[in-house]
């Protein structure tokens, strides 16, 4: 339970003090401190399983005492407890990790796409047409007008 609390003391420091940084994604941020969150109970846990050893090695010289029976089934509880949490931690930081690289490939994309060739420049507009007879936008009414003019000159 002490370790618990320490891990959350720990980690809202953490935070705190990634959020006064400054050019680090939220992503970069999330991993960096999901990588401490899992270090952190990684060596909780291999200083506990040491500790389970020793109370073993103890065992196996004084097996008549009931204290180091006790001590042993409470550090196989807290070796339990550590395990769990060590991989909910692993969990969640390939999960972060799994985050960042989909941002970093959003990012990626958006950068290529701001560095892609701007569309062709034109000299006028008879070169945006893909066909001869093609009419650009606006051009099927001014087209219709100037028939309907050269039909009434024509008619008079």
């Amino acid at each position: 339970m002490k370790f618990f609390l320490v891990l959350v003391a720990g980690f809202s420091s953490v935070v705190f003090l990634s959020s006064c940084g400054g050019t680090k994604s939220a992503q970069q941020t999330m991993v960096e401190d999901r990588d401490m969150m899992y270090k952190e109970t990684y060596k909780a846990y291999m200083e506990a399983e040491d500790k389970y050893l020793n109370i073993l090695f103890n065992l196996e010289r004084m097996p008549e005492e009931d204290e180091l029976w006790v001590m042993k089934r409470d550090q196989m509880r807290e070796l339990e407890q550590l395990r769990t949490l060590m991989l909910q931690s692993r969990g969640e930081l390939d999960e972060s990790i799994q985050d960042w690289e989909k941002y970093l490939a959003e990012v990626q994309k958006e950068t290529a796409k701001a560095k892609a060739p701007s569309k062709a420049h034109f000299r006028n507009n008879d070169d945006k047409r893909s066909s001869p007879g093609e009419l650009l936008p606006g051009e099927f009414a001014q087209d219709s007008i100037r028939k309907a003019q050269n039909q009434m000159r024509q008619g008079q």
